[in-house]
């Protein structure tokens, strides 16, 4: 199976750059200190929340890649039955 990981920081970068991008083909005055200061912030928190989005896909689907397969193989959560657990008591007989 494939690992697809992707970073905050690689994710802020893109967001950062695009919307700096996004911003200079308006027709705007150059941005100041202020500007790049809340573009990073709310680039860091877009990457935030990408992320997250990102890693509940890939949670469901290999939920879904694991129920496909148990399908296959005929497991299903009504087969599997009761756990049998064993219980074991040691009892110490002493002499009196």
């Amino acid at each position: 199976m494939e690992k697809k990981t992707t970073s905050k920081k690689a994710l802020r970068g893109l967001i950062n750059d695009s919307m700096a991008e996004a911003l200079t083909s308006l027709e705007l005055p150059q941005p100041d200190k202020k500007v790049k200061k809340l573009l990073r912030r709310n680039s860091k928190k877009l990457a935030e929340i990408f992320a997250n989005v990102i890693k509940r896909q890939d949670r469901k689907k290999k939920k879904a890649e694991k129920f496909m397969e148990d399908a296959v193989k005929g497991k299903s959560r009504k087969n599997k039955g009761k756990k049998v657990v064993k219980v074991e008591h040691h009892h110490k007989l002493e002499a009196v």
